[in-house]
């Protein structure tokens, strides 16, 4: 399972938005991320454009993008 350990979150953030999600800040400390048509919802500490995301939560994107087929893990890790 290759994953970018430095990616910054302005990157995931940039994917998520090409896809279609939508953003809002929740109680001031998160950043969630939302698709209505498909229930898919992320949710983020307000990380700084430059701040890498964690392993653990690349992983948990990564497979729900996949399980709910928005975009295969191949595509993902490209």
């Amino acid at each position: 399972m290759p994953l970018n350990h430095h990616l910054p979150f302005a990157q995931l953030r940039r994917l998520l938005l090409d896809l279609g999600f939508s953003e809002r800040v929740i109680d001031g400390t998160y950043l969630g991320f939302t698709l209505a048509e498909s229930g898919c919802f992320f949710s983020f500490p307000l990380y700084g454009p430059q701040e890498r995301v964690s392993n653990a939560e690349l992983v948990g994107v990564r497979s729900q993008l996949a399980w709910r087929g928005l975009l295969s893990e191949e595509a993902f890790d490209a």
